[in-house]
């Protein structure tokens, strides 16, 4: 079989999980359309290895373009009864696809998937890609499913029932988000709202690029690789190390990422005193991550919940840690329990606490057996349940599956 699979962004910064999760699909036999909203950057397609998914990748053209405006006249005049299913559902789900600007792109996806021969039509985010998706393949006459992961999981509710009810499965990438969209579903009741089209499917990690230490480097040397948003929780992180380091801990920060928060950050390690101690390091090659991760003794994350709800699911850089043997101290919010095992594979604290974090880092800094004892854990937990061969498997089994569920009528 042949999926077309729908991305924003292929491939791009901080999209390893992504890249990771092709692999694995291809790698356990079905075929894929790549097919992503918009181009990688620059400095993307300089990295190693990215030409060659970026000569395979379909990017889509603006929605008011002559190539998408053709698409649509095209189903208009040789296919009416596709042109009226795609506008209905576009119109149905609403949001940016049913607006004309965009409407088009609905009809250039459609003219992309039917082109590329694709039996199954599948959105890697719940937001306006899984909206033009659905429309598309409704256009089509192909089933239909998408991922959610975090943010797009709690905006929009309405839009997500209705792609719910037209996918013959929903992939989601923690337990957490699983209980959630079940629960979702009950509450929604309906044709179409069983919870049991809802599937956990981890992000998947190459083991081999990630290869277990048992002695990491000194743990007063921490890490922390992520994109520098607010929901990341840094500003707990500098203050829980300005905070160890009063009490004498020589401890030493790197941050690898980039992001908004990047100046408010820079500005807060002035102010603490941490000049010296903490280094923004900016954007990382994902290639370069594990050599960085090498580098260091403890991982930490101290992620936490957005006002508008916005989290992490579990952060790949977690897992990708684990799976070199660093011990992970983090927060006990989303899905990231179900990695980081309290006392067992790393430490949790309660989010937007940098008194909590201090003490945990101190105790991982203080105690060799504990971080060894992490160590260990996290590289079994992540082998059992987060390879890229596990992904792919779980998810060509979905796509081959005539079982479940099949969506309704958007």
């Amino acid at each position: 079989m042949k999926v077309a699979y729908i991305a924003n962004t292929f491939p791009r910064w901080g999209g390893g999980w992504l890249l990771n999760e092709v692999r694995g699909v291809l790698g356990a036999g079905v075929d894929l359309a790549l097919i992503s909203f918009n181009r990688p950057s620059a400095e993307v397609a300089a990295q190693s290895g990215m030409r060659e998914w970026i000569d395979r990748t379909i990017y889509m053209p603006r929605g008011d373009s002559r190539e998408c405006v053709k698409a649509g006249l095209w189903f208009l005049f040789r296919s009416p009864p596709a042109f009226m299913r795609g506008v209905s559902a576009a119109l149905r789900v609403g949001g940016r696809t049913s607006h004309t600007s965009h409407l088009m792109e609905v009809f250039y996806l459609a003219a992309r998937i039917k082109e590329a021969g694709a039996t199954h039509v599948h959105a890697q985010h719940a937001d306006y890609i899984a909206d033009a998706a659905m429309a598309a393949a409704a256009c089509l006459g192909l089933p239909f499913s998408f991922a959610a992961h975090a943010r797009d999981l709690y905006t929009h509710p309405g839009r997500l029932r209705v792609k719910i009810r037209a996918a013959r499965f929903v992939a989601t990438c923690t337990g957490f988000n699983e209980t959630y969209l079940k629960e979702f579903c009950r509450k929604s009741g309906g044709k179409g709202m069983e919870p049991s089209k809802i599937v956990r499917v981890y992000h998947g990690v190459d083991l081999e690029r990630f290869s277990f230490s048992p002695s990491p480097a000194s743990p007063e040397r921490l890490i922390a690789v992520s994109r520098l948003k607010e929901k990341k929780g840094f500003p707990y992180l500098l203050e829980a190390v300005a905070r160890l380091r009063s009490k004498g801990r020589d401890v030493r920060l790197e941050i690898y990422g980039d992001g908004d928060q990047r100046e408010p950050l820079a500005a807060l390690i002035e102010k603490l005193g941490l000049a010296s101690a903490v280094t923004l390091k900016g954007a990382i090659e994902h290639e370069r991550i594990p050599a960085a991760l090498a580098r260091a003794g403890v991982f930490v994350l101290p992620c936490m919940v957005m006002p508008d709800a916005d989290r992490d699911g579990i952060p790949n850089t977690i897992i990708e840690a684990m799976a070199s043997g660093l011990t992970v101290v983090s927060t006990e919010i989303s899905g990231i329990p179900e990695v980081v095992k309290h006392g067992s594979s790393g430490l949790l604290v309660a989010e937007r606490d940098a008194d909590a974090l201090a003490a945990a880092l101190d105790r991982v800094i203080a105690d060799p057996d504990l971080r060894a004892r992490c160590g260990r854990e996290g590289r079994r937990i992540v082998e059992e349940n987060f390879s890229i061969e596990a992904t792919g498997r779980t998810l060509t089994g979905l796509f081959r599956s005539d079982a479940g569920p099949a969506g309704s009528a958007p």
